[in-house]
């Protein structure tokens, strides 16, 4: 403690850090650098957030009770109604495995502090949620989402016309029910959220293609974001 107590100026730290290499002033110089770089990204992707979870939940509820093919069409034309900008005009769908889930997805929406996709499957499905550097609300469609908490012994439901929130940093294990679809948006450091699609197309399943299509679509929709909308 008497070594933390001398550091007084710029040459106090400075033999510190590198000639003394004291891992205590060490450690928290780099936490305190990657804090202050997070807090920084942070604050400018927020200010380039243009979707809400408001708009984006009334449109979900406009498909809800409708067979899922007419649901999809509707809600996309209300996305584009309110977002001309930034959704997709085609759906193309794609394989998905993360966290020992399999399903479908359909990206909508993509940039470096966004995401917006379809998202489901016809048979059961469960797994791992992920932790992340954003935030997720999952807006349901069709079927049922159920999930726990450590600490919960018994299932939160959401079915269809309500929606599920994921915390920054926060996991959980989640279900889908058969014929189960939503609508999901994230919002913070989405490029941090790749390898958990990753890990799992090179490491369970083998199957790297679905990875790859994932990255034309959503490079594309970033791409497109970056230099023709400015939009992070």
């Amino acid at each position: 403690m008497e070594s933390l107590k001398s550091i007084n100026n710029l040459n106090d730290l400075y033999n510190q850090v590198v000639v003394e290499r004291n891992p205590v002033i060490i450690g928290t110089a780099i936490f305190g650098l990657v804090f202050t770089i997070f807090i920084l990204i942070k604050i400018r992707l927020m200010r380039c957030i243009k979707l809400d979870t408001k708009v984006l939940h009334e449109c979900t509820k406009k498909g809800v009770g409708l067979p899922i093919d007419q649901a999809f069409e509707v809600i996309h034309k209300e996305l584009i109604k309110h977002y001309p900008q930034f959704i997709a005009a085609k759906r193309n769908w794609l394989l998905f495995n993360g966290g020992g889930a399999m399903g479908q997805m359909c990206v909508l929406h993509a940039s470096l502090s966004e995401y917006l996709i379809f998202y489901g499957t016809p048979l059961y499905s469960q797994g791992h949620s992920g932790r992340y550097l954003m935030d997720v609300y999952d807006f349901m469609i069709q079927g049922e989402t159920k999930q726990f908490f450590p600490g919960y012994f018994k299932p939160i439901n959401f079915p269809a016309g309500q929606y599920s929130y994921l915390p920054m940093m926060v996991a959980k294990g989640y279900c889908c029910e058969r014929e189960s679809y939503m609508l999901e948006y994230g919002r913070g450091i989405i490029p941090l959220a790749l390898p958990y699609f990753l890990c799992s197309s090179i490491f369970v399943t083998l199957d790297i293609i679905p990875w790859l299509q994932a990255v034309y679509f959503v490079g594309w929709e970033v791409t497109k974001n970056l230099l023709f909308r400015r939009k992070i």
